[in-house]
């Protein structure tokens, strides 16, 4: 007999997710931990993940050079068409790379969380809503994810067919170096390796991707929080402790303001590589559905993979666009304190924390783009142009 107050499995999955240490990133750095990308311990464990990911990185950079010394259009295809794979060998290089600085920006932001949940206040609770939209959008875009790599790793063995001269033609996923046959038995090896690397590839994808949203919602949700400690900063006959409060309001906003620009340096180079790869992806993806005809499950798989594309980089954008949005909204809230009441020094105070607080935080993918809702619908109609292009030129 089972108690009905016993949590269920799923239950038990998401508090394992969870980590008191970490309350917005928890469970993007239990992800990152297992794919061997967070070590923060360097333990053995950590290590020999850290050994498997340079073997991946191996095994995808084969890929390329076979590509290039073969001049083959079928391997340029296989990595055209699953670009977004591709993307996690950029994204973990590049997380790697700046390990220390991402350490940062992660024990600012926990550590941050941590003080202010403390207060069991207003504040507390702006983040616990924060928190709580984060969740739901990491877990849908994991669970998306799932059953994307479901359909896309299932698709080799559906379009396996047999020719009418009688040979019979394999399809692969990643055109890596393997030492084994393209013929069964040593195919089905083969596909195996790449199904397991590709696996650990979407876990670096999903990781990184989740973990910058999730530290996106954190600076719009602390934005807001700015904003109401701005508007109850001024405490009536009380100018030791309203100056105080302006202080807090100046720090608070300072160090947002520094790690959004510490935090955009990270994901810049790899938001500019993702811009150019996702545009050519989508218009091939297009261009593929396009010239279907009677696969009917085939056609279901590859328009998922084109919604998930999608909605992968919007949420990229949406977010971004929130962070901006919020920013602006900082400096209007100082005024709408109750400041008219206060003495003249205190009022020069508001007034010089409404000019410090006045700043546009802006994401960029590259030197050029801005990352907002305008930019992403102008990625769409980029990679309609590239369909159409492509299509008259067939």
């Amino acid at each position: 007999m089972f108690r009905k107050n016993s949590p269920c499995c799923f239950e038990k999955i998401l508090s394992y997710l969870e980590d008191p240490r970490y309350p917005s990133v928890g469970p993007h750095l239990r992800l990152l931990s297992l794919t061997g990308l967070w070590h923060p311990n360097n333990t053995k464990i950590e290590k020999f993940k850290l050994y498997l990911f340079y073997i991946t990185v191996a095994f995808f950079c084969s890929q390329y050079i076979r590509c290039l010394i073969k001049c083959d259009g079928e391997s340029l295809t296989l990595i055209l068409q699953y670009a977004p794979f591709h993307m996690g060998i950029v994204k973990s290089c590049f997380f790697q790379k700046d390990y220390k600085k991402w350490e940062n920006v992660i024990f600012y932001v926990s550590s941050l969380e941590r003080d202010q949940l403390l207060k069991k206040n207003e504040q507390s609770l702006e983040i616990n809503k924060y928190i709580k939209q984060s969740r739901r959008v990491s877990y849908f875009f994991w669970a998306l994810a799932f059953f994307s790599n479901f359909n896309i790793f299932s698709e080799p063995y559906r379009l396996n067919q047999e020719n009418d001269d009688g040979t019979n033609t394999y399809k692969n996923i990643f055109d890596g170096y393997i030492p084994y046959s393209n013929e069964p038995p040593g195919y089905y090896v083969s596909l195996i390796v790449q199904t397991v690397l590709g696996h650990i590839v979407s876990a670096y994808v999903v990781a990184w991707d989740t973990l910058v949203v999730t530290i996106m919602i954190f600076l719009a949700g602390q934005l807001k929080v700015a904003r109401i400690n701005c508007e109850r900063m001024i405490i009536d006959r009380d100018d030791n402790e309203s100056h105080e409060n302006i202080a807090y309001c100046h720090r608070h906003h300072t160090k947002l303001v520094k790690y959004q620009k510490l935090f955009n340096e990270l994901i810049s180079p790899v938001m500019y590589v993702y811009l150019v790869v996702i545009s050519v992806n989508l218009g091939v993806c297009i261009i593929q559905i396009a010239q279907m005809q009677d696969d009917v499950t085939t056609l279901i798989a590859s328009c998922l993979f084109v919604m998930a594309c999608l909605i992968q980089l919007l949420l990229f954008y949406w977010h971004a666009n929130e962070v901006t949005v919020e920013s602006t909204l900082v400096s209007y809230s100082t005024f709408k304190s109750n400041w008219p009441q206060s003495t003249a020094k205190i009022q020069k105070e508001v007034a010089i924390l409404g000019l410090s607080t006045n700043k546009k935080l802006v994401f960029r993918a590259g030197p050029f783009n801005e990352m907002s809702l305008q930019t992403f619908i102008a990625i769409l109609r980029a990679s309609y142009s590239f369909y159409t292009l492509l299509s008259k030129t067939k």
